[in-house]
């Protein structure tokens, strides 16, 4: 069992990571709750996967399934849900546990934070990627016209993650997750590249070195001012290749192929080798992850969901790139200046 500590001027959120710690977790929150009542939100799918888990872990808890995919990151959804809760009659002492991958504890994370002015709020994430990533440092957020345009930033008071839950998830899924892992690993974290050789995969390790480096910079910069900018490396392409793509690749795939177009940028201003991109690209294809765009997407497809990208300040956009392995910078370009480069 390991604990990490994400204390803020805006609260503490601890992540605790531990094998089987789902069977713990109805009692931990009893003992911290003893007179509330639970909402467990969760999508139809995830609970075709673990209803037996959900049942058994969450005896009284009002459950709450909604339809798998991005498109439910809406107000609509949030709204419907709100509506649901009013009518049970859950109260802000009550606690709201988001079950399920990125898009879960996303609109669980939103609702929490403005049902009655602020909620209890626990994740527990179900795949990779969102143990390592969206589960971790306080944003959430809905789709309005462009992915995440709408959000609050509120952090779950804890996050469980239990790599045991990853055993009835597919092989694919894992590698795809894998993309915000190699994002870490290049940014902030060299020392997970060595992890990425062994195998099997130390699954369990390699989570706990991931929510360490993205806490560590979250710690200094909750509101995403300045350090917490890096973690942007590769999602101003991978986040407008998301949406281009309607969402039939992963967020690790659409990351995967925004790194390298980063890497390109960061070659053009002669800012870094080309040695380092292909260092890059092999790790991405080390886990099967695609490192260009998909056949008939271009750059100047791109250029309209990229004006919609909560970086810009004005006619700049604040572009992470990295100059070598473990060392990043971040740079003021104009969309056009950008898509030039590019390509």
């Amino acid at each position: 069992m390991s604990d990490i500590v994400l204390k803020t001027d805006h609260g503490i959120s601890r992540v605790r990571i531990q094998s089987g710690g789902l069977a713990t977790l109805w009692k931990m929150m009893k003992k911290a709750h003893p007179s509330s009542r639970f909402v467990v939100l969760t999508d139809v799918s995830i609970y075709r996967i673990y209803d037996k888990e959900i049942e058994k872990q969450f005896p009284k808890a009002l459950i709450l399934k909604i339809p798998s995919g991005e498109k439910q990151k809406q107000m609509e959804t949030v709204m419907m849900l709100a509506e649901k809760m009013l009518n049970e009659g859950i109260t802000k002492c009550d606690v709201l546990i988001g079950f399920g991958g990125g898009v879960i504890t996303d609109i669980a994370g939103f609702i929490a934070s403005i049902y009655m002015r602020g909620m209890p709020f626990v994740a527990v994430p179900t795949s990779l990627l969102c143990m390592v990533d969206a589960a971790i440092g306080g944003k959430n957020g809905v789709d309005f016209k462009a992915k995440n345009i709408l959000g609050t930033i509120y952090l779950p008071e804890l996050v469980l993650i239990d790599p045991m839950l990853l055993e009835k998830c597919p092989q694919k899924y894992i590698d795809c997750s894998m993309g915000e892992i190699v994002k870490y690993a290049v940014t902030l974290d060299t020392g997970l590249l060595r992890d990425f050789r062994k195998t099997p995969l130390n699954l369990e390790k390699i989570i706990k070195k991931s929510v360490q480096a993205k806490v560590r910079v979250v710690r200094q910069d909750l509101k995403e001012s300045h350090l917490r900018k890096v973690l942007n490396f590769g999602h101003t392409f991978g986040h407008a290749i998301e949406e281009k793509s309607a969402y039939k690749l992963s967020h690790g795939e659409a990351i995967s192929i925004g790194m390298m177009l980063a890497n390109r940028v960061a070659q053009k201003l002669k800012k870094q080798k080309p040695s380092i991109g292909e260092k890059v690209e092999a790790i991405l294809k080390l886990f099967h992850l695609p490192t260009t765009l998909p056949k008939g997407m271009t750059i100047d497809g791109l250029v309209d969901l990229m004006k919609k990208d909560k970086k810009r300040h004005g006619k700049t956009i604040d572009f992470v790139i990295i100059t070598t392995l473990g060392r990043t910078e971040i740079i003021s370009l104009t969309l056009s200046q950008l898509v030039k480069l590019v390509k």
